[in-house]
């Protein structure tokens, strides 16, 4: 994918909105090097930017693209960003290992590393259960505290960035030691439903506007043959049964469904009486699943569900095979652009779901997309500010020294510059720079702006739309194109989708948005304990439900057992720091 083109990764992996840090108590374990030890080596005038002295190495594990294509020369181990970074910093690092971002690779290997206590100097924790994972690292002394050097490295440009979201910081703060940095908290965002729509045109079937014309729909893709091949190899809704909720908006969770009901799974929410309740165990979730049951049983919702992950229902969309999905506007990029390299002929369109009484209802990031943490001992932990501070500088503006990499990375249509190839690419962007973004593409296509008002990354992007609009996808197929041509014409409709169609969509529903926010996304006591067995029983307790081998009232017997192993003791500590805060 191009660089302007993923916008998928700047947002599920760079877009980190926090607040600035809580004050740090001394280190009191003795196991550190001389350098950390009780008293962490941070200088007063520290330069956020300034190269080393003396060639700092260090180590580090990152998760990859499934099927990356870069330009000859480059990859994920050596490649012209990480280059740039050595270079700038005067850092040698070390890439141990690769595992793709799909599915739970990474973070089982991951596992694996931290169980047997060979973790890297700097690594992310992503997946589903990246509190246990950093909660497992906390209490095994394993990586350092870095509220010192976010203080003292982190530039003015990331801080102003972090300090937009008061509770970000929660996640990581182990008695007033901050220790990771989380990352992937947007702006909150609807999701969408993305259709095939070549296929309800086909089949003559209504626009989706509430949850029965999602049913109606996805089962006639599943049943009446939309592709025209004669057989039944058609799915409606696909979604991934291991995150059936999204924890950090996931790919294909089926949130859409729990929203549009005003059922929040994952989310604790406060009541104008500033008491606190889980919406996970609330009659409105047992409503969702309800709905979700019955989906399951007429095969509205496919029928492997219950065996498929991220990557499963990615593979469904990119093979053509798939009509409908849950997802937040970058959509196009990510994965349904696949969808147009297998079929040019594909179309996407997203449109909103809304409740009953008209909303377009979101619940809000209960907790980071994954957290950036170093290895307790590792000399130099400033270093992964610096490399947070040089990530923010690359998404901000073209680095000349790289011009001659753009260019080989745009021309192969590759592994984007957007989620930058370097070992450690964790920027920090505005919360709501894609909103902005797409308002000035709209003020400048009505004529009330010009191309001035664009920043340098932004250029690329409005011209893709240009090109699609001057010479549409359809008329590229009818001049039978090179291939070249094709892939061009392809990439300016990814970009046109994802911008004019999903982005309008959001904008064009705003009044009607309404945000349930996350009430709490830290750790009380109890949560360190048995937050993730909670979890675990959540979501087999709803999956049981969707697919029938439990009756729905068994939601109730859920209700009861997650009260019961710490649920309750847990809602009693979330409100005590609530009340707290007051």
């Amino acid at each position: 994918m191009k660089r302007s083109k993923t916008i998928l990764s700047v947002v599920i992996a760079c877009s980190m909105i926090m607040a600035t840090a809580a004050c740090s108590s001394s280190n009191k374990n003795d196991s550190t090097s001389a350098e950390n030890k009780n008293n962490p080596v941070v200088d007063d005038n520290a330069d956020p930017m300034a190269p080393y002295k003396e060639t700092v190495n260090y180590t580090v594990v990152r998760s990859v693209n499934q099927d990356p294509k870069f330009p000859a020369g480059e990859s994920y181990e050596k490649n012209s960003f990480q280059d740039y970074v050595e270079k700038t910093l005067n850092v040698k690092g070390k890439l141990l290992w690769t595992a793709p971002s799909d599915g739970d690779q990474y973070p089982k290997k991951l596992s694996l590393d931290i169980a047997s206590n060979r973790i890297p100097d700097i690594f992310t924790i992503e997946g589903q259960n990246i509190v246990s994972m950093l909660n497992t690292l906390v209490e095994g002394d394993m990586i350092e505290d870095l509220t010192p050097y976010y203080e003292k490295y982190a530039s003015q440009t990331v801080k102003d960035r972090y300090a937009q979201n008061p509770y970000a910081f929660n996640t990581v703060n182990f008695g007033g030691k901050m220790m990771a940095i989380p990352y992937g908290m947007e702006k909150e965002q609807p999701m969408l439903v993305w259709v095939r729509e070549d296929w309800r045109k086909k089949l003559n079937l209504p626009e989706p506007k509430t949850i029965d014309d999602v049913r109606t729909i996805s089962k006639a893709f599943a049943t009446q043959d939309p592709d025209g091949n004669g057989k039944q190899d058609t799915l409606g809704l696909v979604a991934q049964s291991s995150s059936m909720y999204s924890p950090a908006f996931d790919l294909h969770t089926l949130d859409s469904i729990y929203w549009a009901m005003n059922a929040f799974p994952a989310t604790w929410i406060q009541g104008e009486d500033g008491k606190v309740k889980y919406g996970g165990i609330q009659p409105e979730a047992k409503a969702a699943l309800s709905v979700l049951r019955d989906m399951y049983k007429e095969g509205s919702l496919d029928k492997e569900y219950g065996l498929k992950d991220g990557g499963k229902t990615t593979e469904d969309v990119s093979s053509g095979r798939a009509g409908m999905v849950f997802e937040a506007w970058y959509a196009p990029y990510y994965p349904l652009g696949n969808t147009l390299q297998n079929n040019p002929n594909a179309d996407w369109k997203a449109y909103p779901l809304l409740s009953a009484d008209g909303k377009l209802n979101v619940g809000s990031n209960p907790s980071p997309a994954g957290y950036l943490v170093v290895k307790k001992g590792f000399k130099h932990p400033e270093l992964l500010m610096k490399l947070i501070n040089l990530s923010t500088e690359f998404k901000d503006k073209t680095i000349p020294e790289l011009q001659d990499a753009y260019e080989k990375y745009e021309q192969a249509g590759t592994v984007s510059v957007a989620q930058h190839p370097q070992y450690v690419d964790l920027a920090v962007i505005e919360p709501a720079m894609i909103y902005n973004q797409q308002k000035k593409y709209d003020d400048i296509l009505a004529g009330k702006a010009d191309k001035s008002i664009l920043l340098p990354t932004e250029i690329s992007s409005f011209e893709q739309i240009e090109a699609e609009m001057k010479n549409p996808l359809e008329n590229v197929l009818k001049s039978n194109p090179t291939k070249e041509a094709l892939g061009t014409a392809i990439a300016n409709r990814i970009g046109f989708l994802a911008y004019n169609n999903a982005m309008k969509t959001v904008i064009d529903n705003e009044s009607n948005i309404v945000v349930t926010p996350n009430a709490f996304a830290g750790q009380t006591p109890t949560m360190v304990k048995s937050w993730a067995d909670l979890q675990s029983l959540q979501k087999q307790a709803y999956l049981k439900i969707i697919i029938g081998s439990q009756p729905i009232d068994s939601f109730d017997d859920f209700v009861k057992q997650w009260n019961g192993q710490g649920g309750s003791q847990i809602t009693q500590e979330v409100q005590a720091e609530l009340d707290k805060r007051k």
